[in-house]
């Protein structure tokens, strides 16, 4: 199968789609892939600024540092060997709050009840009115 970045993005070098598909492989951010790497080349967390210039250079001038491009060699080894854990690199999957279960629930209960109305109130037009939009207003027939 090809990877999602081969199609979109066969003019960047190979560092950038490298970069590009380990981020995909963790659901995560470039900037967060970023950081990871500093992390596991370095072992400490990086300055915000420093992380900030680097992160700069790669989006505007393409420059992948060196810890950053062996790191996402290192996620795309471990994902084609199918032993890629987002876990082992700290990477959890957020669980929706009680909140947005129940904000997704109102959203979706008003939703429908703006759709019902409005079929209703298309179904209560008096019959002379609705005889004006009888036909076909859509290309092919006009």
């Amino acid at each position: 199968m090809r990877k999602a970045t081969e199609f979109f993005n066969r003019h960047l070098e190979s560092d950038i789609v490298a970069v590009l598909d380990a981020s995909a492989a963790l659901e995560i951010t470039e900037f967060r892939l970023f950081q990871l790497a500093f992390e596991d080349w370095y072992g400490k967390s990086p300055k915000v600024e420093f992380m900030e210039r680097q992160f700069a250079a790669y989006m505007f001038a393409q420059r992948v540092p060196t810890w950053v491009r062996h790191f996402s060699r290192k996620i795309l080894k471990l994902q084609s060997e199918g032993s890629l854990d987002p876990k082992s690199f700290g990477i959890w999957k957020r669980l929706p709050s009680r909140r947005m279960v129940l904000f997704a629930k109102m959203y979706t209960a008003v939703l429908l009840l703006v759709f019902v109305l409005a079929l209703v109130s298309i179904y209560a037009l008096p019959e002379n009115v609705l005889a004006m939009f009888e036909g076909c207003y859509f290309p092919p027939c006009y």
